[in-house]
């Protein structure tokens, strides 16, 4: 691909992802007769284009979260999604989104030194359900008491290490069975 043509791309998906929208690239590729597509058949994709999804927090978040911060309770946000969209959400709803830690940044750490990280900071992304729990065991042990709320199978493992888990009637059978 042009080198040219991928800064362009990488600048939309960055731009649609700073306004808070998820991003999913489309890229396909022909293959011959019915043949079943493999690992290998990722390779060599023409990219047919974005597909934007928008979903911005509910009104009452920002109420929810100042009434939360008013009584004294610290929120953090762990997530799967991107920095850009995550520092976007956070805005939105009030939250200061420094310092924030990458599940890259996660991975390098010893417990020790997430643990100071994760006391400072208040936004964690691009994080998978085993970096999510491992915040959530590192806060414990320094003698937080840790709520979480999560709604999908990828926060199972977080919302059963947390002291309190939170799922909401939507959330997916896992999570609510995980939860408190």
């Amino acid at each position: 691909m042009d080198p040219g043509l991928v800064v362009g791309l990488k600048q939309e998906y960055e731009s649609l992802s700073n306004d808070g929208y998820r991003v999913l690239a489309v890229a396909t590729k022909d293959l011959p007769g019915k043949q079943i597509c493999a690992k290998n058949d990722e390779r060599e994709l023409v990219l047919r284009g974005y597909v934007a999804f928008l979903d911005p927090p509910k009104d009452t978040a920002a109420r929810a979260l100042a009434a939360l911060h008013k009584h004294g309770i610290n929120v953090k946000i762990l997530t799967g999604d991107n920095d850009l969209i995550s520092r976007k959400v956070c805005k939105d709803v009030g939250l200061v989104p420094d310092p924030m830690l990458l599940g890259s940044d996660v991975e390098k750490m010893s417990d020790t030194e997430l643990a100071e990280a994760a006391e400072k900071a208040s936004l964690f992304a691009r994080l998978s359900p085993a970096h999510k729990e491992r915040v959530i065991r590192v806060l414990r042990a320094k003698g937080h008491v840790v709520g979480f709320m999560g709604d999908g199978i990828n926060d199972a493992p977080a919302l059963r290490a947390a002291d309190v888990g939170i799922s909401v009637d939507t959330a997916t059978d896992i999570a609510k069975e995980s939860a408190d």
